[in-house]
């Protein structure tokens, strides 16, 4: 792997407009795309026009993607250096229509065994039905300091499942080796009281996010009536106000979680009034749906929506997230007793995407990128900024963005505001500067609410089994980091 594998991923998948419609905005600065230089076989240079205040975190997060091409074996399949025949002929074999489909399916170091890799194992797995297996890599770069080559595991296995809800079990049963993901905290005690059974140990991590928020969709799509209601300030805080945080800490992670207000920078722990958001009064929050003109109700005690329909709100999510689903079940409990009936809509992965993109939804139940001490993962600004369509409170406010207007709606109010602060970000290069503009971002959304958290940091359970070394008791779980890399698991062994 040199650095001509570096310059033919920039030149002939990131500069094609086929493999990639739009250039990645991680790779721009101050709205300019950057340009790449080779400077000797083991030696890129990137150049933007413009101050990168944010290229180390991007090349920390996003920049794993360039070691997934190599040149000598890709570009059998790319039209710029394929016979033109004998490309139609594998595009045809492979199912595909187009040659671009073909080499996207050969970049994926999840289903292409064949991929050179630089990663301690190598997928075999090309049918993810019951198993996924990966191999050690023969030709992974690092030693121990004994001289030994690396990974210490000759193989991984993954048993693959049709439910999250069936991982515990598989835990309790002593079929699992490590998991540190859907499991669900609620779980607690079961693994507990079942590890010597089990023959595992349980740790508590940090995942590194929030715990599950409450995300106001203010570009509802298909209800004028609702998204008015949703856009309004004093809807979201009294909606807030009547939730039981403190409860549903015990019922969820058993009071160890930390308060909401902690995840905030200092300026908005600071701030009464926004703490007074997250405060459960039942009275204050349904006087405050009484001054909104909902006060009418019908036979069943629901408050009716001025066109006299009943006040009936979405909570949509993810349904491979178990704690999410069983959050919003007790969301919803909380809710009607302000008058407000819910309906529960997780849907499962492959309708997440198109579900976020068609923006028809009320309240959206996820986690946010957000950590106790006012962290923010600049690698995901979609917490803060409405700069993605994957931002949950305003999904085409960051399609607009990402699109350069194409697509969406244009940011309005302060979040237009939000996307200034987010080009500033982009071209600051102190550290202390930048801070300073997130820390703006912190405090514009938390008093406008936009989300909503229910729990402070969210808490992951990471079951290992007894004799698998190495393993940190106290980590953090958190796809910025790509954890449990950070850890080393190469380094990771079973002991005898």
């Amino acid at each position: 792997f040199t650095a001509d594998d570096i310059v033919f991923w920039f030149d002939d998948v990131v500069m094609d407009a086929e493999l990639t419609p739009a250039f990645p905005g991680w790779l721009k600065s101050g709205g300019e795309p950057c340009t790449l230089s080779k400077v000797d076989d083991y030696t890129v240079k990137f150049t933007f026009a413009n101050p990168a205040g944010l290229a180390l975190d991007n090349f920390a997060f996003s920049g794993n993607s360039i070691i997934n091409y190599s040149k000598h074996y890709l570009q059998q399949f790319h039209v710029a250096y394929a016979d033109a025949d004998e490309l139609a002929a594998q595009v045809s074999e492979a199912g595909f229509e187009s040659w671009y489909q073909l080499f996207g399916s050969k970049v994926n170091t999840s289903t292409n065994p064949d991929l050179p890799s630089l990663r301690p194992w190598k997928i075999q797995t090309k049918d993810y039905t019951t198993t996924a297996v990966a191999d050690r890599n023969p030709y992974y770069w690092k030693v121990d300091p004994e001289g030994k080559q690396l990974p210490y595991f000759d193989k991984i296995f993954w048993n693959i499942v049709q439910s999250t809800d069936l991982i515990p079990m598989k835990i309790v049963s002593g079929e699992v080796d490590m998991q540190a993901m859907y499991i669900g905290f609620p779980n607690y005690t079961l693994l507990m009281e079942n590890r010597e059974a089990g023959d595992y140990n349980v740790h508590i991590w940090d995942a590194g996010w929030s715990g599950s928020v409450m995300f106001f969709n203010q570009t509802r799509t298909g209800d004028d009536e609702l998204r008015e209601l949703l856009r309004n300030p004093k809807f979201r805080i009294a909606l807030s106000k009547g939730i039981d945080r403190a409860d549903m800490n015990e019922l969820f992670y058993f009071g160890l979680t930390g308060d909401v207000i902690e995840l905030y920078s200092e300026r908005v722990q600071n701030d009464a009034e926004i703490q007074d958001y997250f405060v459960y009064d039942v009275d204050a929050a349904n006087a405050m749906l009484d001054e909104l003109g909902l006060d009418q109700r019908d036979g069943e005690d629901t408050r009716l929506l001025p066109s006299g329909r009943p006040l009936l709100l979405q909570l949509f999510g993810h349904g491979s997230y178990p704690t999410h689903r069983d959050v919003a079940e007790v969301e919803g409990q909380f809710l009607a007793e302000l008058g407000i009936k819910t309906n529960i809509d997780f849907v499962a992965g492959e309708l997440w995407g198109p579900r976020l993109q068609a923006s028809d939804y009320d309240i959206l139940c996820y986690d946010a990128d957000i950590a106790p001490g006012g962290l923010f993962w600049l690698a995901y600004p979609r917490t803060l900024f409405p700069v993605q369509s994957s931002t949950y409170w305003a999904s085409l406010w960051g399609w607009y963005y990402e699109t350069g207007g194409a697509n969406g709606e244009a940011a309005e109010g302060e979040a237009a505001g939000l996307v200034d602060l987010w080009e500033q970000v982009n071209v600051t290069v102190d550290p202390d500067d930048r801070a300073a503009l997130v820390d703006e971002a912190f405090y514009i959304g938390a008093k406008n609410l936009w989300f909503a958290p229910i729990f402070g940091g969210d808490l992951s359970l990471c079951v290992v089994k007894n004799g698998v070394t190495n393993v940190p008791e106290r980590g953090v779980l958190a796809y910025p980091v790509w954890s449990p890399k950070l850890y080393n698991p190469e380094h990771f062994f079973m002991k005898q």
